[in-house]
């Protein structure tokens, strides 16, 4: 019990949500909880038997406090004394809204209360065009995109906790879903998803936005995106300006862009990759980002300081202000979450921002190819960013018992779905490759990745079935009801990729030898137990979305899951008349077959990273 009557409401009112959560009672008893606010980075905790006193900057380092109090309590640790150092004034989650999956409101309010207790003071929602803009009637449509009342209601919520909630969105690319109106694209575009920023109908546009969101959040920051523009002025506004350099255009939309921010008295904050990447021309010692936009170096791959650290000194010859860094909670490499890569990158370019100054970070989440992997993953990312805000050499152990106590669920559990991907045999363990996801969409008889599949030397049937148990174990002791669904799915998971991971190699290699026991027996102990399997992953994969995100996208991961359903069932029809001997071949196996793709992650091999999950199904044709 911890005595709360000397603490002011702006503490009390959110500590009693966080209590309920964490379980922890308060009252006009107990160990007296003493506050004092400074303006210092630093935290401080002085606890005895009756009084705990806490030196705290702001809120969610207090919240962090309590936490490091209760798990101490919990230990029957009651007098210790704490003071650290707090590295960044800005940490926290940008959580991916655009590829499909919209958080709900109901669990964006639980990420909210998680970040309190882990100590970081900002979430950002990453919005492409999942925001209803009242003036177009086409964005966000059937996207489950947000109403005003809504981002209103988790602003409001994240504001009680000390959490800054700030819009990110984009106004250069990225803007394929809207564009797929036809008369938006006709209206906007200049070429693929991007904007044509020459044109009066896209600025006014861009100052809809800004207005819009300027008046929805509290926070006087907003980032603005601007990334991976890649054929940027090559369409329409080539046609009626000419062919300008991309700098040059990107000069001109940001001066315009920063206008339009001040307009509405908000501060941009802008990716950095237009300006450091393979298409961009632009020469550090000739242009500067403007005053009054921030500029955010965004990297999740390299495992090296010194990579990162090289990388800020760049990007320092380009802006007079502090540069952010944006790293990630690795989710979007398929469905299983790939943490040792979380890790390893973590580590690394978080030191490197220690070393360099680096005072604004945050961890990203993206949901590519369509949020196939559950969000609940990606609190693991945040937790260790957290890690590193409060210490300068982060305890492994410490940071084990602090993401049990933040999620109830364990290191192991969260590190476990990598191993869907990264074999016993594969040695580096923050590889990227994604084995379990081309096998899963992998077309049984149009078999794309035989080759990058027939070197697998692990027994991945028998893995893959241990896995299945070891999740609905995980699930079976799951209280929190997202982290149960979680587990459910990756269980279920493993039983589908224990026996779909060598279907398209088995059939093609039992075809070739024209062995027509070995493909009934295909059929019998492989197809066909596949097919209720994959319905009970759908059904799976459903129940954790659904606590999660707002309903629209899941019909994507719907169509796939029946897709490879359909093509079970048609598989068993073809082989089954080739052994009734209704028809002499069956072509899709007459041909031979080549590698998926040249890409090789260093030291894998044959066993490659592939993410995109329509051209895992087939080499023809799926849109337009």
């Amino acid at each position: 019990m911890y005595n709360i009557t000397n603490l002011d409401t702006k503490l009390t009112q959110p500590l009693k949500i966080l209590a309920k959560r964490y379980n922890f009672k308060l009252g006009q008893t107990g160990r007296t909880i003493i506050a004092t606010q400074t303006d210092e980075n630093i935290l401080k905790i002085n606890a005895t038997e009756n009084n705990v006193e806490i030196v705290y900057k702001e809120l969610p380092a207090f919240f962090r406090a309590i936490m490091i109090l209760d798990k101490n309590e919990k230990k029957g640790k009651l007098s210790f004394e704490l003071s650290t150092n707090i590295w960044f004034d800005f940490n926290g989650l940008m959580i991916d809204c655009s590829r499909n999956g919209v958080l709900n409101v109901s669990y964006a309010k639980e990420m909210i209360e998680q970040l309190a207790i882990i100590g970081q003071n900002v979430f950002m929602l990453y919005m492409e065009d999942t925001y209803k803009l009242e003036s177009e009637k086409y964005f966000g449509y059937l996207r489950g995109a947000y109403t005003k009342e809504e981002l209103k209601e988790i602003d409001d919520y994240a504001h009680l906790f000390g959490i800054e909630l700030i819009p990110c969105i984009q106004t250069l690319a990225h803007l394929d879903q809207f564009f797929m109106w036809e008369e938006i694209a006709e209206k906007y575009a200049d070429i693929d998803n991007v904007l044509n920023v020459s044109s009066e109908a896209v600025k006014d546009l861009l100052d809809r936005m800004i207005g819009y969101l300027s008046k929805t959040f509290r926070s006087r920051r907003i980032h603005i995106g601007m990334d991976e523009a890649y054929n940027l002025g090559r369409g329409t506004y080539a046609d009626k300006n000419g062919l300008k350099s991309k700098t040059e255009i990107m000069r001109e939309h940001l001066e315009n862009m920063l206008n339009i921010c001040k307009k509405h008295n908000v501060k941009p904050i802008i990716w950095d990759d237009m300006f450091f990447s393979g298409y961009s021309k632009t020469e550090s010692d000739d242009y500067k980002i403007p005053d009054g936009i921030d500029l955010m170096y965004w990297d999740y791959y390299n495992n090296k300081v010194e990579h990162y650290e090289q990388n800020f000194e760049k990007r320092s010859k380009i802006t007079n202000k502090d540069i952010m860094f944006a790293g990630g909670s690795w989710r979007w490499v398929g469905y299983a979450s790939h943490h040792g890569k979380t890790l390893a990158a973590t580590n690394a370019s978080l030191t490197a921002c220690k070393n360099k100054g680096i005072r604004e970070v945050m961890t990203t989440a993206w949901a590519d190819d369509g949020c196939e992997c559950p969000v609940t993953t990606v609190i693991f990312g945040c937790v260790l960013f957290g890690e590193h805000q409060y210490n300068k050499d982060i305890d492994l152990d410490e940071f084990k018992e602090n993401l049990l106590y933040i999620t109830n669920m364990d290191y192991e559990n969260f590190m476990k779905p990598q191993e869907f991907d990264i074999f016993p045999s594969i040695e580096d363990k923050s590889a990227t490759v994604t084995p379990s996801k081309y096998t899963l969409y992998e077309d049984p008889l149009c078999s794309k990745f035989i080759n990058h599949t027939e070197v697998v030397k692990d027994d991945l049937t028998k893995i893959y079935k241990d896995l299945s148990n070891y999740f609905y174990n995980k699930a079976k002791d799951c209280k929190d009801e997202a982290l149960k669904a979680t587990n459910e799915f990756y269980g279920a998971f493993g039983d589908v990729i224990s026996l779909k991971w060598n279907l398209g190699l088995n059939i093609y290699n039992a075809y070739k030898n024209r062995d027509k026991d070995a493909l009934k027996n295909i059929i019998d102990n492989q197809i066909e137990p596949l097919i209720p399997l994959v319905e009970k992953l759908k059904v799976a994969r459903m129940k954790e979305w659904l606590i999660t995100n707002k309903s629209f996208g899941f019909e994507v991961l719907d169509q796939r899951f029946g897709g490879i359903i359909s093509r079970l069932y048609t598989t068993k029809l073809i082989l089954k008349s080739y052994l009734d001997g209704k028809i002499d071949k069956i072509e899709e196996l007459e041909e031979y077959r080549l590698p998926a793709t040249h890409y090789r992650e260093e030291g894998m091999g044959e066993i490659v990273h592939y993410n995109r999950a329509q051209r895992c199904m087939t080499a023809s044709k799926m849109i337009w």
